[in-house]
């Protein structure tokens, strides 16, 4: 009995303990279900945390790289555009035919050659101006002269060499060509015609930031006409009192200091000519003229220049083109020299002169004024005395940005009726067309002449012809300017 009754109960117990290890299980598990349920959402959490932070960072590298890929062609590009600036300079060498340095050339203002290392420089200029007058007189001077008299001519053609040598510091200009040759009138009938002649010709150094030093043949330091050059006056021409009273081209030497707003020029030279002063000038009167011929003892003169507004440059020129700041300028200058002695009468002929200018520029217009004084001593035996006076005022306005209108008055000439006592009154009106700035244009012009114009004020290059009646003169001027 014993022995079946431990036989039964094994199973039971058995049975019993498993079902209450099955049980202990569940229960864990269903414990560790929910611990590992919490654990995954807790690493769920953190996971989009990472892919939050990774997406930013992806972000930023993005922008990065984007940035140093920019920088990057920047610089590549650069790097390329310097290596073919470096091919095309070597290739512009290697094309040149002279030893040495390479030679630059082209267009900047004019015509130019250059050395690469910019010590030297080459410049090439040119004028030519095809001119038509017709002058009438009522009465001419003489019974036979014409009343009608015109035509066509080159008043000048020449060519202009300039540049640096050695240094930016040496300057220099050559002009020659066909003109004039006496173009202040005042020798004889031979050389009042056109040929071959120089104009300026001179070497310029610069000493320091305020001197320099010119020598050669250049325009006198006096009327601001005078100085202005041909291919920059308002009219076909200068005024008829300019070419007498300026003091026109002699050699010599020039000073010149400059500060801001003031310049001054001192040249002592050979002398002038237009009032007869130069005995010289008579059989040649375009300078340079031989270190021993008759001219002038001593001769100095000064002038001084304000700039009250606007800048230097405005004052190259007559004219004021629309767009153009407003400038002043005052300008004053004196003349004085002394004559060798002429033949056995041992009388020396001296000269003083002073003159002072005003010229005002605005937006498309311009205003100049001048006037100018001589007086000559021991003009001749039977002239012991000769004043000179002359005034000239001029104006100007654009109409349009290529055409401007002009007017200009003046008066005046010797006061002796020994010399000849002029009483010159021109009036001269006319406009300009720029069709490509002062390089190509063309300007037209008519003067009434109001006074008497005696042998001694007259000049064929400016057009107006001796005649003793007042109110007995009128000419016509067109010309086509090309300048370059």
């Amino acid at each position: 009995m014993k022995k079946q009754r431990i036989h039964i109960t094994t199973p039971r117990i058995i049975a019993f303990h498993t079902a209450v290890v099955l049980v202990m299980f569940a229960c864990v598990g269903a414990v560790r279900a929910d611990d590992v349920q919490h654990q995954l959402d807790l690493l769920r959490n953190r996971l989009d945390d990472v892919q939050q932070h990774t997406n930013e960072m992806r972000q930023s590298l993005d922008e990065l790289r984007a940035e140093s890929n920019e920088d990057w062609l920047t610089e590549e590009r650069a790097d390329e555009i310097q290596l073919l600036v470096h091919n095309v300079l070597a290739d512009a060498d290697s094309r040149t035919s002279l030893m040495g340095d390479g030679v630059l050339g082209g267009w900047s203002n004019g015509f130019f050659l250059a050395s690469s290392d910019g010590r030297f420089k080459l410049t090439i200029g040119g004028l030519m101006q095809e001119r038509y007058l017709m002058n009438h007189q009522r009465d001419g001077f003489v019974s036979l002269d014409d009343r009608w008299r015109g035509g066509l001519e080159n008043t000048r053609t020449r060519l202009d060499i300039g540049g640096h040598i050695f240094d930016k510091d040496t300057t220099f200009l050559v002009q020659a060509g066909w003109g004039y040759l006496d173009p202040n009138a005042i020798s004889n009938a031979p050389l009042l015609r056109i040929g071959a002649r120089l104009w300026d010709s001179w070497i310029k150094f610069k000493l320091n930031e305020e001197w320099s030093a010119k020598l050669g043949v250049f325009m006198l330091p006096f009327t601001r006409e005078s100085l202005v050059s041909d291919k920059y006056q308002l009219a076909v021409d200068r005024s008829l009192i300019d070419y007498r009273l300026g003091l026109a081209r002699s050699q010599g030497i020039e000073f010149t200091w400059a500060r801001e707003g003031t310049r001054v020029f001192l040249s002592t030279s050979n002398g002038s000519y237009p009032t007869n002063g130069i005995p010289a000038a008579r059989s040649n009167p375009t300078p340079p003229w031989g270190g021993l011929a008759q001219d002038a003892e001593w001769s100095f003169t000064a002038r001084s220049e304000f700039l009250l507004e606007g800048d230097w440059s405005q004052f190259n020129q007559f004219t004021s083109p629309i767009g153009s700041q407003n400038a002043t300028m005052v300008g004053v200058a004196v003349h004085g020299q002394q004559g060798e002695r002429t033949g056995n009468t041992g009388r020396k002929q001296d000269q003083y002169g002073v003159t002072a200018d005003l010229s005002m520029n605005f937006d498309g217009m311009s205003f100049f004024l001048s006037g100018t004084v001589h007086n000559q001593k021991n003009v001749s035996a039977a002239i012991p005395n000769a004043d000179w006076v002359g005034y000239v005022a001029q104006a100007s306005t654009y109409m349009t940005d290529t055409t401007e209108l002009f007017m200009r008055f003046e008066g005046g000439g010797v006061r002796q009726n020994s010399v000849g006592g002029d009483d010159v009154h021109i009036l001269t009106t006319g406009a300009n067309w720029y069709l490509d700035g002062q390089g190509l244009k063309v300007t037209s012009d008519i003067g009434w002449s109001f006074g008497e114009i005696s042998t001694g004020m007259q000049n064929f290059m400016v057009g107006w012809r001796a005649t003793s009646e007042q109110n007995s003169q009128w000419l016509f001027r067109t010309q086509l300017q090309l300048a370059f």
